[in-house]
């Protein structure tokens, strides 16, 4: 399509034109009082003001009354419409009447220099309101189209057929419920009988439209193109004529006359279209009305639902010059045609493509972010096994419950839910997140007991003074053994449960095995006296680290008493779960071994995963070929742990080594990238990347 450098920008907007009628037969200070007594109430109007906090408005003084130019949301002037017919129930000398259409504008500098607008998308409006009397709210073609997508509105259009107006004729439809709007048809129109479609929002049928519907099972399509490029013409002539004939309605736009009612024209055919289908050329991706027509068509699939974007690149592998193109194309899978030998195959994808939409996701009705600890009423956990393992250990009051598992695997969530069935039957509950400790009280024993104990105190609600419970001739482990055994053992009667979460930390600190130590010897002493204190005093600790790489002495350990519970993946059953519950972006059983191949039900991948598909209603083939991008939508996630083998160059090599086929060559570098959740297998020898979507990433980036 030729790019004409002289043309304005020009955009689609949504007009709300409205005058007094007998305006001009009111003496000057009548017509001063009630223009402005009519400013003051459309400004007070909840949607006019919420556009104006936007910047989403343009208001265009007329005289005798306004238009009010709305730039993003199509039902915005009828909100309008309605807010101000409300209000003029108080005020019947106010003898209005509107019409609204959306169509192409252009911004302008008037005389005065501030901002204003000129199109076809005003001239339309105004002529629309032109045909109405006081109190109708009238609406062009175009606007009902759009408001009939919508079940609030569909039953308040009623079709009035073609108006003769200035220039020509306009097909109206009028707005009006048992409040607002005037139901009864327009004196313009009361003189001929016009001929009228079905009727919109009675249940007949659909909008009256000129073109024929396309044959069982076509659709409508939209060919975009550059005009007077090559092989951009011949492509499109190929695909108008071979789409055609297997029964697709194909709009091309080669034999119109360029101008406002051209690029109109355009804008409506691609708004009534199922699917798009633009040629992307070297040429083409520089083209403003390339441009101008993608951000079209993804603005009315937003809308409403369609058209789908089915990108064709043509000879061209290149990235997309402009940002806001490539922001609406880089989630969408193209087909690539390099010459005549692609024909065949180019057409039949296409055909299939179009035959087979892909269903409609049911979108949840409250999605959460996926990372971090799972909401407790969320309806996207999954309960797996360990849960019921977790939950019977709470519940009989075990001295020690460990849960393990790699990283994002799911453990505080669960340790979460463990506590609140705790709190539940009675018990209190105290939670230390080891990563809200800082440096200084990880410096030694002492300042960290000093830290839980003032953890504890405040959670428990308890008044002690620790400054004078903590001596240091008693030493540390003591002081904070006789702080738990007096303070909370001794002054709560309630079972009491102590979760720690993220206890890995303690690993790296030169008094961890002293720290673990202790814990053990609790569990020791409740052996010992089973009706003593400690006999109500429940350790749950969450950790990812093999702990016998830190702990020697076993005796010393806590890790390999009590109740030992290991989280896993997700299986191919709890990730089907976990899609049905998000809507099914995964549309049937091929899909879904296509995601669980990629992500082998890694948690925090998978929910993340499944949220991308359904906000970004991206189909499997869009998510497969940008999952392991570093701009992809787990970039970020990746990035980390490039960044992480980075900073240790031995292990590093260990990776690139599994990459190629070998063990690990230590337990210890086994261990480590089992627990960073980078690595999976029961040993160094049968290691292997927890899921192919790290073992293409890192393959790229480490062979």
């Amino acid at each position: 399509m030729t790019d004409d450098p002289s043309r304005m920008p020009t955009e689609i907007a949504h007009v709300l034109f409205m005058d007094l009628v007998g305006y001009s037969r009111l003496s000057i200070e009548k017509q001063a009082l009630l223009v402005g007594e009519l400013r003051d109430l459309v400004r007070s109007t909840p949607e006019f003001q919420r556009a104006e906090r936007r910047s989403e408005l343009i208001i265009r003084d007329t005289g005798d009354g306004m238009a009010l130019v709305f730039s993003r949301d199509p039902s915005a002037p009828v909100r309008c419409a309605v807010e101000v017919a409300h209000a003029l129930t108080a005020r019947p000398h106010l003898r209005l009447r509107m019409g609204i259409h959306s169509g192409p504008i252009s911004r302008v500098k008037d005389i005065d220099g501030k901002e204003n607008v000129s199109g076809s998308g005003i001239n339309t409006a105004q002529r629309v309101m032109d045909c109405g009397d006081a109190g109708h709210i009238l609406l062009s073609h175009r606007t009902a189209e759009d408001l009939l997508q919508f079940e609030q509105w569909a039953t308040y259009i009623k079709d009035l057929g073609e108006c003769e107006v200035k220039n020509g004729k306009v097909y109206l439809f009028n707005f009006y419920t048992e409040e607002v709007g005037n139901p009864a048809s327009p004196q313009k129109l009361r003189s001929t009988e016009p001929a009228r479609g079905n009727r919109p929002g009675s249940g007949t049928g659909p909008l009256p439209s000129p073109e024929k519907a396309p044959a069982s099972g076509g659709q409508r399509v939209a060919l975009l193109y550059k005009r007077n490029v090559e092989p951009d013409e011949q492509l499109m002539k190929l695909l108008e004529a071979q789409l055609t004939a297997r029964g697709h309605q194909v709009f091309v736009d080669r034999h119109m006359h360029i101008g406002i009612e051209w690029l109109a024209e355009i804008e409506r055919k691609i708004y009534t279209s199922d699917a798009v289908i633009p040629l992307l050329s070297e040429q083409s991706v520089k083209s403003d009305m390339i441009e101008f027509e993608l951000e079209t068509a993804h603005t009315a699939a937003q809308q409403q639902g369609k058209p789908r974007i089915l990108p064709v690149r043509v000879n061209f592998t290149g990235p997309l010059p402009n940002a806001a193109t490539a922001d609406i194309l880089k989630p969408l899978m193209y087909t690539l045609w390099v010459g005549e030998k692609d024909n065949e195959r180019l057409i039949d994808e296409l055909d299939y493509a179009l035959r087979n939409p892909p269903r409609p996701v049911r979108r949840p009705e409250k999605l959460e972010p996926a990372g971090g600890a799972v909401p407790l009423d969320s309806e996207f956990y999954i309960v797996r096994s360990t849960d019921e393992q977790f939950k019977t250990a709470i519940a009989r009051q075990d001295s020690i419950v460990l849960v393990k598992g790699a990283r994002q695997m799911g453990k505080t969530s669960l340790l979460a839910r463990g506590l609140q069935q705790a709190r539940e039957a009675g018990a209190r509950v105290v939670l230390t997140d080891f990563q809200t400790l800082n440096a200084a009280h990880l410096a030694s024993a002492e300042t960290l007991y000093m830290a839980l104990a003032e953890m504890i105190a405040e959670q428990l609600d308890l008044d002690v003074n620790l400054e004078e419970i903590f001596s240091n001739r008693r030493g540390a482990n003591m002081n904070l053994e006789r702080f738990l055994r007096r303070e909370v053992l001794g002054s709560i009667s309630e079972p009491v449960v102590w979760g720690l979460d993220e206890v890995d930390r303690l690993f790296l600190c030169s008094f961890g095995s002293e720290v673990f130590g202790l814990f053990r010897s609790w569990y020791n002493r409740r052996s010992l006296d089973p009706s003593g204190p400690w006999s109500r005093l429940t350790l749950a600790i969450a950790y990812a680290t093999e702990a016998h790489l830190f702990i020697t002495d076993l005796n010393q350990s806590p890790f390999n008493v009590g109740t030992r519970l290991t989280l896993s993946d997700f299986t191919l059953d709890q990730v089907a779960e976990l899609n049905r519950r998000y809507g099914e972006p995964l549309r049937n059983e091929e899909e879904l071994q296509r995601f669980y191949r990629l992500l082998s039900g890694h948690p925090y991948l998978v929910r993340r995963g499944l949220e991308e598909m359904v906000t970004q209603e991206m189909d499997i083939e869009a998510f497969e070929a940008q999952a392991d991008r570093d701009d992809g939508l787990f970039g970020d996630h990746l990035r980390r742990i490039l960044v992480s083998l980075s900073q240790d160059p031995e292990l590093k090599e260990v990776v690139r080594g599994v990459l190629q086929g070998k063990p690990c060559p230590t337990p210890e570098s086994f261990y480590r990238l089992r627990g960073a959740g980078v690595m999976a297998g029961e040993s160094a020898r049968d290691v292997y990347p927890r899921c192919q979507l790290y073992t293409t990433y890192l393959a790229r980036h480490l062979l």
